[in-house]
Parts: C-alpha cells; structure tokens; sequence
C-alpha cells in the first residue's frame, strides 16, 4: 500500500470511529434538547388548564367533556392529595396512526371545587428508535460525502503534489553507476523534495566518482600485475629450458612457476569480482546450459581421470537461459571445479539438469559443511585445498546474483555435497 493510501486509511478509521461515536453523542444532546423543549411546553400547558379550571369550568362533567375533545388532558380523581407534578414517558394507543408510541406526560395534583385531582397532560413525540436511525442516516450521508471527498484529494494528491517524488524514484530505478552521466531529477517547489532531490544529487555524485576511482585503480592494478606475472613466467620457463640445469636448480624453479600461476589466477579473479562487485553491464544472451555443461566437462575429463573419480550426469538435451556466456562459462567450471578439488579418492561427480535446477554434486567429507562461510571470499579452515585461492564460491555467488540465479548448498547422507543453482 502507498503512502498517501495508507496515510487516507488511517484517516477515514480515524473518522469512521469519530462519527460513530458523535452519532450516538448527538442522539443524546438532541434527546436531551426536545426533552426540554416538551417538559416546558407541557408545564405552560398547566398554567393555561389552571386558569380555565378557575374561569371556565363548573362541575365534574365539564372535566369529562374535555378529556373526550382532547384525549391529552386527563382529569383523575384521587380520593387524597396525590404527588408532586412529575414527568415521564408513557406508551400509548394512537388511532390517528394506528400503533402504540412514546408519549410525554406530566402528572401534576390539581383542586377543583375542593376535590383533588391528578392532572395528567401528554404529548406524543417521535420515536427514539427513529430519530437515532435519521441520524444515524445522516452521519452515513455525511461520512460517504467525506469518503468520496478523500478519495478524489487523494486522486488530485498522487497526481500532482506527489508528481516531483514519483519522478525522482523513477529516475533512480533507470540509474546505473556505470553511466557517463550525471543523475537530473525533476526540479520542484516543495521544500521537502527540494532538501531529497538535493541530498541524492551530492550522494550519487560522491557514488560516481568513487566508482570511477576504484575502477581505474582496479583496471590498473590488473594491468601491472599482468604483465611483470607474464615476463616472470616466461623468464621461468626459460631457465627451465635452459642447458645445464641441474636437478638442484629445477627443484627451486618449479615452486617459483607454481606461485606465479597462483598469482595469475588470483588477479584474474580479483579483477572478475572488482567488476561483479562495480554491477558492470554483461550484455546477456541465449546460450544452451546444457551445452556449456558438456563442454566443461569435456575440459576437465584429465582432471576426473587423475583423483580416479566416477562421472555421473543426467542432463536435458538441451536448456536455453538468458546469461553472458563468459559468465556462464566461469560460473560451471568453477562448480565443477570445486566438486573435483573438494572430492575425495574415487568418490563421484554427479551432474544433474533439469529446466528449473543444476546440481552438482560430490562425495567427500562425512559432514555437513559450515554453509554460512563457504561463499566468504578467501575462507581459511581445513576445507581448502592447497593451492586454492579461495574465491570459486564467491566468484560463483557473485555470478548468479549478477545473472538473477539462486546459488545454496545442501548436504545430504552419506557425504554428499551438493552445489544447486535455481533458475
């Protein structure tokens, strides 16, 4: 839910409670009003009856004859002084309308030619039931009008006043870090995204001349480091190729070619990871997964055949994804890599396709491996291998994030480790 929706929920809650509890505060206030206004038109009613008992009427007949001109003056006998006057609600017949309804009495003691009587003066008055229905009717009128009128603030808010913000977030959405570019964001007249316009200005442009930086020094740290890794190598394999090298000699050089290749691999994949980490653009493209997996494991068969390890695979025919197929290519033989390196003496490889999941699994440890360091670059503990740099898993990680895949690990019995990447 949007902001300016759910700012208008609390709103009409807030009201809907509000003028609930005000239809019941202003049955009440209204009750209490027309109760009044009926106590005091009754007891002006009693003066006038007073003055015509002392003026106009003679005998006990007269009462009578009243009370059949107007059913709302009653005269009682009572046989002593009865109480003093009172109000009240009384229920009665009513054949103009033909039902029973609330009538206001005031009962008040009277003397007429030295006899008592209770006086007894009614009204009727409107049922209590419908006159908190009508306002209730009217609260729900009133209600609706403020309903359909926050609904089209809302339509005119989003519209207009909030236009600035939604063209600032649409405009971060399409940047990118590695855009020659400056970010240009809708200018406006609200105070409050003049001060976010201009806070994003100064912290993407701080964001781009970092990157800028860091990837110049990585493209030049990978330059540097390329080419004297590249002369030592030569310069390596030439003294071992040189005439008189005694056993002596080849035996200090072969650790020198072994670190230098170390070293090559390393920034190689220091630099891959620099550009992973920076969300450089990789143009993607349909490649056949299942045909990058065949491929690999066609390059790694020397790799198989020397720790005596068993290949299993059960691959669809074929597989297409949108990916970088350098990406792609890197992303499998690390995989595969790692199942060899991390295998044990005549264990087994097994390659599985299917359109929704790759796994590559392999036996080694008895134990499930600790799955919250395996993708930490540069992972130290007695899982590594020697040689290894330490950076297959992170690279692999890095890849299918990059791609939109999902990379986990999973341990199964007995000893089976499995590497699955969802598509």
């Amino acid at each position: 839910m949007k902001l300016l929706a759910r700012t208008t929920v609390i709103f009409l809650i807030y009201a809907s409670v509000v003028a609930a509890a005000g239809t019941f505060v202003y049955y009440n206030f209204i009750r209490k009003i027309y109760y009044q206004y009926v106590d005091r038109t009754l007891s002006r009613r009693k003066l006038r009856v007073d003055n015509d008992l002392r003026l106009y009427l003679h005998s006990p007949a007269d009462l009578a004859f009243w009370h059949r001109l107007d059913h709302n003056v009653e005269f009682v006998p009572l046989a002593a002084p009865g109480p003093p006057a009172a109000f009240s609600v009384r229920m009665m017949y009513n054949k103009l309308v033909n039902k029973t309804v609330p009538y206001r009495q005031l009962a008040a003691p009277v003397v007429f030619q030295g006899r008592p009587y209770r006086l007894e003066l009614r009204t009727t008055m409107l049922d209590s039931q419908e006159l908190l229905a009508r306002i209730g009717q009217a609260g729900a009128l009133l209600f609706g009008a403020l309903l359909v009128g926050l609904l089209v603030l809302q339509h005119l808010l989003a519209r207009r006043l909030w236009a600035p913000f939604y063209k600032t977030l649409g405009a971060l959405q399409r940047y990118k870090l590695d855009q020659p570019e400056p970010v240009h964001l809708a200018p406006t007249r609200i105070p409050e995204f003049k001060e976010l316009n201009a806070a994003l200005n100064r912290l993407l442009n701080r964001n781009q001349r970092i990157y800028r930086r860091q990837r110049e020094f990585t493209e030049n740290a990978a330059h540097e480091l390329q080419t004297p890794l590249a002369i030592l190598r030569t310069k390596l394999d030439m003294l071992v190729q040189a005439p008189g090298l005694t056993e002596e000699q080849a035996s200090h050089i072969e650790p020198l070619l072994d670190v230098t290749q170390r070293l090559t691999h390393l920034s190689r994949s220091l630099l891959l990871l620099a550009h992973l980490d920076q969300q450089l653009f990789f143009p993607t493209e349909t490649v056949d997964l299942a045909a990058v997996i065949r491929t690999q494991l066609g390059q790694l068969r020397e790799q198989l055949a020397g720790g005596s390890l068993t290949l299993a695979t059960d691959l669809v025919d074929s597989l297409p994804v949108a990916a970088n197929r350098s990406l792609l290519d890197i992303l499998i033989s690390n995989l595969l890599s790692n199942a060899i390196r991390h295998n044990v003496p005549g264990g087994t490889v097994r390659v599985t396709l299917t359109p929704q999941l790759l796994i590559v699994e392999n036996t080694g440890r008895p134990r499930a491996l600790p799955a919250d360091q395996l993708f930490v670059r540069f992972r130290p503990g007695p899982e590594r291998p020697p040689g290894s740099v330490g950076l297959g898993l992170a690279i692999a990680r890095q890849i299918c994030e990059t791609s939109g895949f999902l990379l986990s690990y999973h341990y199964e019995e007995p000893g089976r480790h499995q590497m699955r990447v969802r598509m």
